[in-house]
């Protein structure tokens, strides 16, 4: 999972901001004056793009900060968040988040840890989709998911994110169609198991690894 802010942070934060409950398939823009930082929930996290819908950045969950670059005085490069389930933002402006990092500034390291982290998530997956073809980059994506929220079960690796096949595909970079043909492949070949894919299993994670670039 990426490294975020901690619960502890985001209560003394949360009384110079304001808490906002979003709705499952809501889509909260990230491209105004203020940052965002995820209270509860999940969200996909996007990017507009010229010759496609928008572009998939990587999933956010509590404590991610969303639209960081806000703190640095300039445009962030997330264009919106969507909530793939009934989530909690936390909206405040740079300025209030500037204000609480003087008196702690710690929220500066825990704020550059997960944009660092991110920064280098969103490098590797650009470079996979210019160079993987469809299973690889589903396969990708499982194993980001498995890591970033995944539950230990005896059989292996469990998702514990409410996703459908459509968010899966947004993260890999493909269509829903094909996303489902690969994970239907998986399933054949038993490195996952289980059928919807929240609660899906994944069993063999070695082998969902070697079939990236």
């Amino acid at each position: 999972m990426m490294p975020g802010l901690s619960r502890e942070e985001i209560e003394r934060l949360a009384g110079s901001g304001r808490v906002e409950r979003v709705a499952r398939r809501v889509v909260m823009p990230l491209d105004g004056p203020t940052l965002a930082i995820v209270v509860d929930g999940w969200f996909r996290v996007f990017r507009n793009a010229a010759f496609v819908r928008d572009v998939t950045l990587f999933l956010a969950s509590a404590g991610d900060v969303l639209a960081p670059n806000m703190i640095f005085g300039e445009r962030s490069a997330e264009s919106g968040a969507e909530a793939i389930a009934d989530a909690g933002l936390l909206v405040m402006t740079a300025e209030a988040f500037e204000s609480h990092a003087a008196a702690d500034p710690h929220l500066y390291v825990s704020l550059a840890r997960n944009l660092g982290q991110r920064v280098a998530r969103v490098q590797t997956k650009l470079e996979a989709l210019s160079r993987a073809n469809v299973e690889a980059r589903v396969a990708g994506a499982l194993l980001e998911i498995a890591d970033d929220f995944g539950v230990p079960v005896p059989a292996g690796v469990r998702l514990d994110v409410p996703l459908s096949q459509e968010d899966l595909a947004n993260l890999a970079g493909t269509t829903r169609e094909s996303c489902s043909q690969a994970v239907a492949a998986f399933a054949r070949l038993g490195l996952v198991k289980g059928g919807r894919l929240r609660g899906l299993v994944v069993t063999d994670r070695e082998a969902l690894a070697a079939l990236l670039p």
